[in-house]
């Protein structure tokens, strides 16, 4: 018969009320009206962990909640030192790290023997990524690059119909894209439109995967000569095209007249992680 857990050594104790059932011990997340189980699988309402439930309760109530704590099972179901994952199973801590795709990975502590967990929850956090660009022009051969002073390189767009992309993946501990933008430099551009493209895919998966959201004919934000300017491409990762652990390619296509050339300097993409 399994045994009730029991918290021990709590810290960073919280009230909160509650919109579904929990028991003791449980991670909770807040779904957009209070708190419920957390579930690593749910991807699109992002139900990561925030805290351990103190006591147990329904919909309505209000509980206790700790950040950190150290849970005693005197069923003995750890492996010592363990790392201890959210699981895809609501409510739930695990020592296998989820493998579904768009599982959101988030490590919520480690067992310090067979019948003690100790878990501390840390806040979200943001990491910053830039991208390099590849380029393929229009007519499959490489395309452009250029270098302009005093010392920047990257793939030239303009009339002759040069492109660039970008390949990444997102990382598989993401619950939101806060921003995202194309970076360039204007060499003698001031008219020029750009065009982006994503197509986004899991491994295993077929590689037309989700295209997101379109995004056509936009002037850089700041476009003049000689000064770095950019596209904000947070929309095309609509809430279908990002997922935690997706490959993606954006693609960059500069439309209309250009007086000179849009210098792509690189993707810049900033997740918020767990």
């Amino acid at each position: 018969m399994a045994t009730d857990v029991v918290i021990q050594d709590a810290e960073g104790m919280v009230h909160v009320t509650l919109n579904g059932t929990v028991a003791v011990g449980e991670p909770i997340a807040h779904n957009g009206t209070n708190w419920v189980q957390a579930d690593a699988s749910d991807a699109t309402t992002n139900l990561y962990a925030q805290y351990i439930a103190g006591q147990g309760g329904v919909s309505t109530q209000e509980i206790q909640a700790y950040r950190a704590c150290t849970i005693y099972d005197a069923d003995a179901p750890y492996t010592a030192n363990a790392t201890q994952f959210l699981s895809a199973t609501a409510g739930a801590i695990t020592e296998t790290r989820p493998t579904t795709n768009g599982d959101v990975i988030q490590i919520l502590g480690r067992a310090l023997d067979t019948s003690h967990i100790r878990i501390d929850i840390k806040a979200p956090y943001e990491v910053e990524v830039f991208y390099q660009p590849s380029v393929y022009d229009t007519t499959n051969e490489p395309g452009a690059w250029a270098i302009d002073s005093p010392a920047w390189v990257g793939p030239a767009l303009d009339t002759g119909g040069e492109d660039c992309y970008f390949v990444g993946r997102i990382p598989s501990n993401a619950i939101a894209l806060s921003e995202a933008k194309v970076v360039f430099n204007s060499i003698g551009e001031t008219t020029g439109t750009i065009d982006l493209f994503v197509i986004t895919a899991y491994d295993g998966e077929t590689n037309t995967g989700d295209t997101g959201l379109a995004y056509t004919a936009t002037i850089s934000t700041g476009l003049a000569d000689n000064i770095i300017c950019y596209n904000d491409a947070t929309t095309i990762f609509d809430a279908d095209a990002f997922k935690a652990d997706y490959n993606f390619t954006v693609a960059v296509t500069g439309g209309g007249t250009f007086a000179g050339n849009l210098q792509c300097i690189g993707l810049y993409m900033r997740y918020l992680c767990v």
